[in-house]
């Protein structure tokens, strides 16, 4: 938006920094630097990359899952942790992993394992 006459105004990108961009207006080839903030991109540009994005994997529920399944997920180290569910709860699972401890995990952070 040009504030001088209040009209909308597109252009190139020159150069990204970290905060602002440097946009040359086609028009006039003014070179002005703007907040990504201000930064609209065009509506046609948003529809392909929405277009590009795989569809989301269906996320497991509580009847997807039976006690005694093998299933895995990641902690909040981002390690994987391979376990036995041993009860289905109202929200979560109760997984077993066989070394003395015991998870409470959600449906949606469960992964099945498939022994081949």
């Amino acid at each position: 938006m040009d504030w001088r006459d209040g009209r909308m105004c597109s252009g190139t990108v020159l150069a990204m920094k970290e905060t602002q961009a440097t946009i040359q207006e086609e028009g006039t080839r003014i070179a002005w630097s703007v907040p990504y903030t201000a930064i609209e991109p065009p509506a046609h540009a948003a529809r392909a990359a929405a277009a590009l994005e795989p569809p989301a994997a269906p996320q497991p529920g509580r009847n997807d899952l039976r006690c005694g399944e093998k299933v895995a997920f990641e902690d909040k180290y981002l390690n994987t942790v391979v376990g036995t569910i041993v009860r289905i709860n109202q929200r979560t699972a109760s997984i077993d992993p066989g070394d003395g401890t015991t998870w409470r995990v959600g449906f949606p952070l469960l992964r099945h394992v498939v022994d081949i």
